[in-house]
């Protein structure tokens, strides 16, 4: 069974910044929202979202199956 669930982003919380959002893919599970990176998206098994922040060099990597982050140099400064 599907399940739908409706939310709304209160705009003060993003402090102006622009929200991006990604759906994840093949499952559809989660919904990952953000207002302060630069760049994010799940890789093509939708295991794992990756997030790029304006001031850090590191990748930060969720994994949908446990929870957990970690964090990949990419070497830009």
């Amino acid at each position: 069974t599907k399940r739908l669930f409706l939310f709304s982003l209160l705009e003060k919380a993003w402090s102006g910044s622009p929200v991006q959002f990604a759906w994840q893919k093949t499952l559809g599970n989660f919904l990952a929202v953000t207002g302060n990176c630069v760049a994010m998206d799940w890789d093509k098994d939708g295991d794992t979202l990756a997030i790029i922040t304006d001031k850090s060099s590191a990748i930060i990597l969720w994994d949908a199956n446990t929870n957990k982050t970690s964090q990949v140099d990419s070497g830009m400064r």
